[in-house]
Order: C-alpha cells, then structure tokens, then sequence
C-alpha cells in the first residue's frame, strides 16, 4: 500500500437502503440531457440483474462514462474514484452521494477492495474500468486481472459495458459538453466458475477478464466498427 495515504474517509456509503434523492434525480435527468444533446442509447439491460450483486465492467473514455452508466440503469452503481477527488469536502460530499468511494491507484488498495466485496455480497452493483485509466484514442488497452479477482471473492457475475460517444461529448481537458451520440451497451454476463477448469487463480483471472473483454471489443464493433479493435490478448501483470 502507498505510505502516503490520504487522511479521508475510506467508507463508502452503506449497502442496502434507499437511494439517494441526488442520485435517483441524475438517473431521472441526464438521460433526457443525453437525448437532447444528440442521442442517447442503452441496449442489453435485462443483462444487468435486478436483484444481488454483479460488477459491470466497462471500457474507459471520458471522467463522462461513470454517470453514463449510472443514467443507462434502473439500479444504483457504486464506483471507485481516486481518492484525490476527495480532498476537497464539497465535491468529496457530492460523489459520495453518487455512491463512489476512495480508491488509492498507487499500488494495491487492499482496504478499497475489501469494501468493493462487501457491497458485492451485500447485493449491490460495482462499477470497475479493467482498463484502469481513459483510453487516450478510444481503443481498448490492456486490462488488468483485478476485476475477476473481486469477482471470484464475492462470487458475483461480470457484466461487460461497451460505452461510445462519451468522449466525443466530453473529450479530454474539456470543460462543457459537445453535442454527439452516447451508446450504453450491457453484454452477457462472464461468470467466475466457468473459467475454474483454466488453471491457478491467476490464469483463471486472465481467462475471464479476457473473455468480458472480447465481449466488449464485439459490442464496440456493433456500434462503431472503425473505431473498435480486437482487445489485447493477454493481461497485465498475467
């Protein structure tokens, strides 16, 4: 773990309960912004449970995609956020009330994933970005194993989320949004246990976050075939 660790508060909000009123007004207006904003479209939600707990994995684009996701479901999402965001009070109370929490990128923040598996065997949705950081030219990068290992602790499913558009409506160091088409699209879920015949843990990690993906890479194609990409064949730190 990094030793310079900020002094906030690492708790995320607590499972189960009711959904924020801030949260739930986002989800009631940001579609209708999208919308109005040049499209705004979502496909395969009923492979997002309605009930228990399941990461949804995405592709990385723009600081847009994590309320992007959130507008595309009917549940709430938590997410991580790098915990610099949190320094400030004001905006550190106003994600928090979106349901992110701290995650330190500097190493391996073994507090944040604790967290992340609590609410997944609590039931609730986590939000993860295998790629760890935005894709600079809207291709896919390398993914790292972290998700599947999350996945396996707290026995949930991997749902795959190809997200297109966002960088386009909100590109790199801009400051408002530019008008453009956004897509959400929900793959089929990865399911740990199907990858157990694989190996070790660390192979079977590979194999499942390769596997969610090539899921994403083929939803991409379906949405933007020139800008989509076979994803990277192995996995970092594999």
């Amino acid at each position: 773990m990094s030793e310079t660790r900020l002094d906030i508060n690492r708790e995320p909000a607590p499972p189960g309960g009711r959904t924020s009123t801030f949260y739930r007004c986002l989800q009631w207006f940001l579609p209708r912004l999208f919308r109005l904003n040049g499209g705004f479209d979502v496909r395969g939600t009923e492979n997002v449970p309605e009930t228990g707990g399941a990461i949804l994995a995405s592709n990385h684009r723009s600081y847009l995609d994590p309320p992007v996701i959130g507008a595309g479901l009917r549940r709430r999402t938590y997410y991580f956020a790098k915990q610099e965001l949190f320094k400030n009070p004001v905006f550190a109370g106003i994600i928090r009330s979106l349901y992110a929490f701290p995650v330190d990128r500097e190493g391996v923040d073994r507090t944040a994933i604790r967290h992340a598996i609590n609410l997944l065997k609590a039931g609730e949705l986590l939000t993860l970005f295998p790629e760890g950081t935005r894709s600079e030219d809207g291709r896919l990068g390398e993914a790292t194993p972290g998700v599947a290992f999350i996945a396996k602790q707290a026995g949930v499913p991997i749902v795959p989320c190809a997200l297109t558009g966002t960088s386009v409506v909100l590109p790199r160091k801009a400051w408002h949004l530019h008008r453009g088409r956004i897509t959400v699209s929900f793959g089929e879920p990865v399911r740990m246990e199907d990858f157990d015949s694989a190996g070790d843990a660390k192979a079977a990690a590979a194999a499942a976050v390769g596997a969610v993906m090539e899921r994403i890479g083929a939803m991409l194609m379906e949405v933007e075939p020139a800008a989509a990409n076979t994803p990277p064949a192995t996995v970092a730190d594999q």
